[in-house]
């Protein structure tokens, strides 16, 4: 119950649910969330903190990036496929998080680049 919680609580917030709809779809770094989203680099790192905290993402670091992804184990985990699942259905319905998703399949940022 404590992990149900913690993930209701991280993403009970348009900038987390954001951050989630996009690293559904892909691996993404700082620069690049910054690039799709419109944000501040605190902001976003702020955000990304308490999603890891509550163990929906994950972090991983190559040179002097580092990248974001939706925790693997959680993608194959009963009810948080279920809730993927539903998330995923919503976000392709809002106006916003559509946005998103069309900005993250565009977004090439030059630290993809070299992580290539």
């Amino acid at each position: 119950m404590n992990t149900l919680l913690a993930a209701s609580k991280a993403l009970a917030d348009e900038t987390r649910l954001r951050i989630i709809n996009v690293l559904l779809l892909r691996e993404l770094c700082v620069c690049e969330l910054q690039e799709i989203l419109d944000m501040s680099e605190p902001r976003i790192s702020r955000h990304l903190k308490i999603l890891k905290g509550a163990g929906l993402v994950s972090h991983r670091v190559k040179g002097k990036w580092g990248f974001y992804s939706v925790q693997e184990r959680l993608r194959n985990k009963g009810d948080f496929v279920k809730l993927f699942d539903f998330l995923d259905e919503q976000f392709k319905r809002d106006k916003v998080f559509a946005l998103d998703r069309e900005k993250a399949g565009n977004t090439n940022v030059y630290c993809s680049k070299e992580n290539e």
